[in-house]
């Protein structure tokens, strides 16, 4: 056991996990050609870096093409090919025009680009690499899918990563890229033939296929990448990890750190589906997908923006990974537990906030006496009234003062959140747990201490934040999250065989049992069925 000092509490950010908005990027680089900065030849595009980061001694590749611009017929399609580009590019793009499409609902808080911005041309992502990285070093990848509930965020929205390469002892490349949001990425009628299910998740496969085949060129190794996401980027990686139960083609990485994956697992979403396809077809004035394939880009943002609007937190679900019977045959938990997964996977990382309903329960005063009959009804509305009933025995009174809020918030961050880490972890030979227990630990706040950078106010415990980006680029450079400064992961990755996790909190770090190793996540993932 290792204790650390105590600092200020860091505050919440809302559910969409991250910095706060003072440090987004929202600047362009100089665009000024600059023949010192490598250029990488990759068949398609001759990318050139856009800038070297003499403190942190790596080249940043900015805004590098995966995928081909998704308008026009590619609208609502799964991701192309990208296209050849002529002459030399350096990613020079203003932040806001080379982010996915996006809508700051209100009660998010404070928008920083205001509450409607992005564009529709998006499939861009990043590389890091070390200056001392060439061609044929073979150097460990890792992969930042970002959070942000499916309809926020972007690869450089929520932290620098520079202070996490650097952090490694060994060189290793980092790589982060958009994928579509809202209504472009996760609109998925299945009475419309001719509109792609699940778009952010292809687009994601595609980036990450794109590290496969092209990393190599920058210096990194295809057979040593690690893909880490909070939020709603641990729910693309545990859908990609599912994804086709586990049959096809195998997965484009090895190892995965997944962090607060969150989704509404509702089976009939896809079904639901068309009424959302009916009201974007309404706001967009156009009655048929040949109407809207054929809008002006602003019409189209109009119409996301609309129908984003009209969203209170617990209907974020609909847009979001939904059940297809294909790239998505089941919700995850489900297909974890009937064992049909990729299970090529070498290893993961699975941890948790201690207090994930934040998203919705923040405070005592939103929660009734109903609302846990409302939240079960919503989520599992064909349950028999029997195991609604043990729903209810699972999730007991606790007391007088705020009883109702413990049990609805214990309900809904299971459900969202933590039951997807449970099986997540025991369901691989090796697989590493810990939970991010630092006050008051509401969903998202890990993200800050993964981007740490320096001394920040948001910051509670800079030992911790420092241990916790060893973890990170230790497992990503050895397999190994390890020891640092004291603190040790339990049992060399046993999870299955212990339950045993590494709880964060503001004065310790220590091995503990599972908080939710318990019997809600095996009842769950069999409520899941009548969801």
């Amino acid at each position: 056991m290792m204790r650390i000092g105590l600092k200020e509490t860091l505050l919440s950010l809302l559910f969409i996990g991250g910095r706060s908005c003072a440090a987004l990027y929202n600047s362009s680089y100089n665009s000024s050609y600059n023949s010192s900065l490598p250029i990488i030849d990759l068949g398609y595009v001759k990318q050139q870096a856009i800038e070297y980061n003499q403190t942190y001694d790596f080249y940043h590749f900015r805004n590098i093409r995966y995928a081909a611009p998704p308008l026009g017929d590619l609208r609502f399609r799964k991701p192309k090919p990208p296209l050849s580009q002529a002459g030399i590019q350096n990613g020079d793009i203003p932040f806001v025009e080379s982010t996915c499409h996006q809508v700051w609902l209100p009660f998010m808080g404070a928008a920083p680009f205001g509450d409607n911005f992005g564009v529709e041309d998006c499939l861009y992502l990043d590389v890091y690499v070390p200056a001392s990285v060439k061609p044929g070093d073979n150097v460990p990848v890792l992969i930042w899918v970002f959070g942000g509930a499916y309809i926020v965020g972007s690869k450089e929205m929520w932290g620098d990563p520079a202070h996490l390469i650097q952090s490694s002892d060994e060189p290793m490349i980092y790589v982060s890229f958009n994928y579509r949001l809202g209504a472009f990425g996760w609109m998925s009628p299945p009475n419309v033939t001719d509109i792609d299910a699940n778009i952010g998740l292809h687009d994601s496969r595609a980036a990450m296929e794109w590290v496969e085949k092209y990393i190599s060129k920058f210096g990194g190794d295809k057979g040593k990448v690690t893909v880490m996401g909070e939020s709603a980027g641990g729910g693309v990686i545990m859908h990609t990890i599912t994804s086709n139960r586990g049959e096809g083609k195998k997965l484009p990485f090895q190892q995965a750190i997944v962090q607060s994956a969150g989704f509404y697992p509702i089976r009939t979403q896809y079904a639901n589906q068309n009424a959302q396809y009916d009201k974007f077809k309404k706001h967009a004035n156009c009655t048929t997908l040949k109407c809207l394939r054929g809008a002006p880009t602003e019409v189209l943002l109009k119409a996301n923006k609309d129908i984003l609007m009209m969203l209170s937190v617990v209907e974020l679900g609909a847009f979001s990974p939904a059940v297809d019977g294909n790239y998505v045959p089941d919700i995850p938990m489900r297909l974890l537990s009937q064992g049909k997964y990729h299970h090529e996977l070498k290893s993961l990382i699975a941890s948790s906030m201690g207090f994930e309903a934040s998203v919705l329960f923040p405070t005592p005063d939103t929660v009734t006496n109903s609302t846990l009959d409302s939240l079960i009804n919503r989520f599992y509305p064909l349950a028999p009234e029997s195991l609604k009933q043990q729903a209810l025995t699972l999730y007991p009174y606790q007391g007088p003062g705020i009883p109702e809020w413990l049990r609805a918030s214990a309900f809904f961050g299971d459900t969202v959140f933590n039951c997807n880490q449970i099986w997540l972890a025991k369901s691989f030979q090796k697989s590493y747990r810990y939970v991010f227990n630092i006050p008051p630990a509401f969903h998202g706040e890990d993200v800050a201490y993964t981007f740490y950078t320096g001394p920040d106010a948001k910051i509670a415990n800079e030992t911790t934040a420092i241990i916790h980006q060893k973890f990170i680029t230790n497992y990503v450079t050895h397999g190994e999250p390890g020891c640092e400064m004291g603190a040790c992961f339990p049992d060399y990755g046993n999870y299955g065989g212990s339950a045993n996790a590494l709880a964060m909190n503001v004065t310790e770090i220590k091995v503990v049992r599972d908080p939710w190793a318990t019997e809600r996540c095996d009842f769950l993932v069999d409520l899941v069925e009548y969801s």
